[in-house]
């Protein structure tokens, strides 16, 4: 049995995370599924971020700004490509937080530079949170039609799929575009207690913290008819448990690891 490798934020061990050259690293290095995360700016653009803030410094300290209260030039104006000690192979790179659409093109352009095209597929993170209505996000009706105006924009529905730890935002962007491929993150065991009652459907993925997974929860699921896909699963044993285990996939920051480990994958 081969599972699904996604690249979480993009291929992170070679390039700042949710920057164009960390998803076309992605592609090269043989990826199908890259997992990147979207926040929204004040004129409501879908920005490529996994933090809804930029922190700058200031003569008090750090200061952080909502990414909802700024423009989209404006935060253009943030380098975000600055190389992470968390990975030393990181190549620092001059880099804007992506609008979706750019994302979209870029590695669209490039799979068909390397004679790839229409291999990706794209997970997409919305970042929401039901206490930061207005803070970091507009409404849950308003976020979710943003998101879907440029996922009908891109040209490439098909090999889009959407996914939230937030209920709402998955609820409000099925309801408008139930044929759509959607995704549960979840985190706390406690989900589960009230699922999929709670959400009102069983979504094609749900995709758990790896340290949640477990033989039964991934029979259950599959019972369901959803498929599962743990995060972030980075450590070469931990992959190859969550294969044991039966997973469909896994989303990791070391898919250079995952693509070339042996008994993962069909390697």
């Amino acid at each position: 049995m081969t599972i699904e490798i996604q690249a979480h934020r993009g291929a992170r061990a070679f390039f700042a995370e949710n920057t164009l050259q960390a998803f076309c690293k992605a592609a090269d290095l043989g990826c199908c599924v890259i997992e990147l995360d979207l926040c929204v700016s004040r004129d409501r653009r879908i920005v490529v971020s996994h933090d809804p803030w930029i922190e700058t410094n200031s003569v008090g300290g750090p200061a952080r700004h909502w990414l909802y209260s700024m423009n989209s030039d404006e935060i253009a104006r943030f380098d975000c490509g600055v190389a992470s000690p968390r990975f030393p192979l990181q190549q620092g790179v001059m880099a804007a937080r992506p609008l979706l659409p750019e994302v979209f093109a870029t590695v669209e352009a490039h799979l068909q530079r390397i004679g790839c095209p229409d291999a990706m597929i794209y997970n997409l993170e919305v970042k929401s949170w039901p206490d930061r209505d207005g803070i970091a996000h507009p409404s849950p009706a308003e976020y979710a039609a943003l998101v879907l105006r440029d996922i009908a924009a891109s040209g490439i529905e098909k090999r889009i799929r959407l996914q939230s730890f937030d209920e709402r935002i998955l609820s409000e962007a099925k309801a408008l575009r139930p044929e759509l491929i959607f995704g549960l993150l979840v985190e706390e065991p406690a989900v589960f207690d009230s699922f999929p009652e709670r959400l009102g459907f069983v979504p094609e993925y749900v995709n758990p913290r790896f340290d949640l997974v477990d033989e039964a929860l991934v029979e259950r699921l599959h019972a369901l008819g959803a498929k599962v896909v743990a995060w972030t699963v980075n450590a070469p044993e931990a992959m190859l448990r969550m294969r044991r285990l039966g997973v469909d996939g896994i989303i990791t920051d070391h898919p250079e690891i995952a693509l070339h480990l042996p008994g993962l994958a069909g390697v």
